[in-house]
């Protein structure tokens, strides 16, 4: 009988793949932030502004075409960091020769694509690097990591830009993100390439008739209906809340768009959560328990609009950490459905068949300008 071997653990450069990714990541919500600038400043309407948000999505999906196929024939550390380094470059392009709509849409199109060569690799470097046991914690880690990245930029990018004006900041944020290429680059363990197999005929038999794989990827797609539909409409949401109880228009949207970050925020503690609930219950059934409370808060929540703040609120922070929490569970199946030589390709399926997220951000757009006629 032989002798079975213990899986390996090269998780070693586990915290530096999360700081990099964190500071990669910053670029992801900078031009909501600076929408109220940029607007008035270019003279753009809300339409334009949706489109430029947009194209930042766009140019996500386009990229999920390419590097998911890419990684199951190239390893994916240097597919990060040089990632992370053209989303840097991009940024500071922008806050170089962005000077109305049409250039604002192009190099948020270019950061955008740039942008979405860090996410994928950083799951296919989790599936190869953390033993099955504790992978659906790493990877619930890692969105914990990633939502607060997006939330924090909410936070810091409107207000350095009204002291030190937008372009500053936006090199600041090119600057945060050129270090993270540097951390992904000298910090993650290195990872051998996997074999493509048989190329399209092997692909097609490890994902399109692997039915439990396809179930899950169905289900990370009615997961991201729920997740960025409750996003977009959260701080719309909250800036009518506060002007119903008499908080003046400016100050319901800058009010209700820090109560918006926040409850986006909290989704981080959601994905470590949900991880660690997935390595130690099972990853169906953490995940049907964490989309139950979801659905409850999902359908009670726009009844309480007339309801007390402090309830309200207590619901909005249990809404943010369920609405995430169940997305390691996906992830972390698919990392053990899918061999690994089409793993990259499952993910890049997984990914385009998400809702789109640009929808959601316009209707914050919507939401927020709406709050202030």
């Amino acid at each position: 009988m032989a002798a079975s071997h213990p899986e390996p653990d090269r998780s070693s450069g586990f915290a530096a793949l999360c700081l990099g990714q964190f500071l990669g990541h910053q670029t992801g919500l900078t031009f909501s932030a600076l929408i109220p600038i940029v607007s008035e400043e270019w003279r753009l309407s809300a339409s334009q502004a949706g489109l430029i948000l947009g194209a930042f999505q766009l140019g996500n999906l386009i990229a999920y075409v390419v590097v998911g196929f890419l990684l199951d024939r190239m390893r994916t550390k240097p597919i990060m960091a040089w990632a992370a380094a053209l989303v840097a470059m991009g940024d500071l392009l922008f806050a170089l020769g962005a000077r109305d709509f049409w250039s604002g849409i192009g190099l948020r199109l270019l950061v955008g694509v740039c942008l979405g060569g860090l996410y994928l690799p950083a799951l296919k470097h989790i599936a190869e690097t953390i033993p099955t046991a504790r992978r659906a914690t790493a990877t619930g880690v890692f969105i914990g990591v990633l939502v607060a990245g997006y939330a924090g930029s909410l936070f810091y990018v409107g207000a350095l830009a009204t002291r030190i004006g937008w372009r500053l900041t936006m090199a600041g944020v090119g600057a945060a993100e050129l270090l993270g290429a540097l951390v992904l680059a000298f910090g993650v363990s290195a990872t051998q390439p996997t074999r493509g197999g048989e190329g399209r005929t092997r692909y097609l038999a490890d994902v399109f008739t692997n039915r439990p794989a396809l179930c899950v990827i169905g289900a990370y797609t009615a997961h991201n209906w729920e997740l960025f539909g409750m996003w977009g409409w959260t701080t719309p949401f909250m800036v009518a809340l506060l002007q119903a109880r008499g908080t003046g228009p400016a100050a319901a949207l800058t009010w209700g768009g820090m109560l918006a970050a926040g409850i986006v925020g909290v989704g981080g503690l959601g994905g470590i959560l949900g991880g660690r609930l997935a390595d130690r219950f099972g990853r169906a059934r953490a995940a049907r328990a964490l989309l139950g409370m979801s659905f409850f808060c999902s359908a009670i929540f726009g009844w309480l609009f007339h309801a007390p703040l402090a309830l309200i609120l207590a619901v909005s922070l249990v809404y943010g950490i369920v609405v995430v929490a169940d997305s390691p569970a996906y992830s972390a199946s698919l990392m053990e459905l899918v061999p690994p030589r089409s793993l990259g390709g499952a993910f890049s399926l997984q990914m385009r068949r998400s809702p789109r997220r640009s929808s959601a951000r316009q209707w914050i757009l919507r939401g927020t300008s709406g709050a202030t006629r």
